[in-house]
């Protein structure tokens, strides 16, 4: 085993107010692939983005030399945390993915054990500790992981991140809404914030209200409303999603 490295650059993404729910709402857009979605969103007011790596299949997964090049990209900025998001459950394996770089955040798809939150948990980049953002899977309109919620806390999960499996099984990105009435309960169980992801917009805030009150309540996490029919990250979109969530959080 090789020893870790620091990081090229210091790290922006293990600062504790990035979640502290009481300082506003957070955006996250998830799937970059180009250093100029980056601009976008830095100008826009995002606060996270998400760099898929080990997501095998995904539109949106990038070779280990791109995910670094954008990583390091993103952290140079002013207010862009990158984060991992992947399927990997292998720990040292991440540890190097994540070696030498400026990344603090991984986000976990699928469903490893708390036992495997712990041994991520217990990477060393640098002198920096890794920051978990566990998925929690909603399918039929239950949740998955329902049952390791305290477990998953216990682990070391530092934000939640709720999103909707497809009944084919596809888990992220999926732009499916996900039903405020199935989380609450499970958010009422949180000790840790959380995010909602599944067709989150500029135009259903609404839906969401009592959740985005809620006091352990992080943010949102987008992908498929950032982008234009083409698939691209739209300008517009992305303004207008920062804009709704983040103004209308302010004023309550």
């Amino acid at each position: 085993m090789s020893t870790p490295t620091a990081p090229t650059s210091q790290p922006n993404v293990t600062d504790d107010h990035l979640s502290d729910t009481s300082l506003g709402t957070r955006v996250k857009v998830c799937g970059i692939v180009e250093p100029t979605e980056l601009d976008v969103l830095a100008a826009r007011g995002v606060d996270f983005v998400g760099l898929w790596w080990g997501v095998p299949g995904g539109p949106h997964d990038l070779e280990l030399a791109k995910w670094r090049e954008l990583a390091e990209t993103a952290a140079a900025t002013e207010g862009l945390t990158p984060v991992l998001v992947t399927f990997a459950k292998d720990a040292e394996q991440l540890r190097e993915t994540l070696e030498g770089s400026a990344v603090g955040w991984i986000q976990l798809h699928g469903y490893p054990t708390p036992g495997t939150i712990r041994k991520i948990k217990a990477i060393a980049v640098g002198e920096h500790p890794i920051r978990v953002i566990k998925v929690l899977h909603i399918r039929g309109g239950e949740c998955v992981e329902a049952p390791l919620l305290a477990s998953y806390e216990k682990a070391g999960v530092d934000v939640f991140l709720f999103d909707v499996v497809t009944e084919d099984g596809r888990v992220g990105s999926t732009g499916q809404s996900i039903d405020p009435a199935v989380v609450a309960p499970l958010a009422d169980k949180l000790t840790r914030p959380f995010l909602l992801a599944g067709g989150i917009s500029a135009t259903n805030r609404d839906e969401y209200a009592s959740l985005a009150a809620h006091p352990r309540f992080l943010g949102i996490d987008v992908d498929t409303n950032a982008r234009t029919a083409n698939g691209k990250i739209s300008s517009d979109n992305v303004e207008a999603i920062s804009r709704v969530w983040k103004e209308r959080a302010a004023k309550e």
